[in-house]
């Protein structure tokens, strides 16, 4: 029971970091990160858009990953 629940997390926290990083680069709080005020060389860095393609392609990925680990979850746990 309790390997189904961690397995439920799992596949949660995939979801939920897959979202934030496909979105995320693209609002505005992105490039208003006192970080890059900081560091102007980090600035032109993480506002070029390939950077941003980049993350959200990270972002693609983990949503992936939680789809995928959703349709194998009889895999993991078969029943009994």
């Amino acid at each position: 029971m309790i390997q189904k629940v961690l397995f439920g997390l799992y596949v949660l926290y995939c979801f939920e970091v897959g979202i934030f990083l496909l979105l995320f680069p693209w609002w505005e709080q992105w490039s208003q990160n006192s970080l890059l005020d900081l560091y102007p060389w980090l600035r032109v860095i993480m506002l070029n858009n390939f950077v941003r393609g980049a993350v959200s392609g990270l972002g693609l990925a983990n949503l992936i990953l939680g789809t995928w680990e959703i349709v194998h979850f009889q895999r993991y746990f078969p029943k009994t």
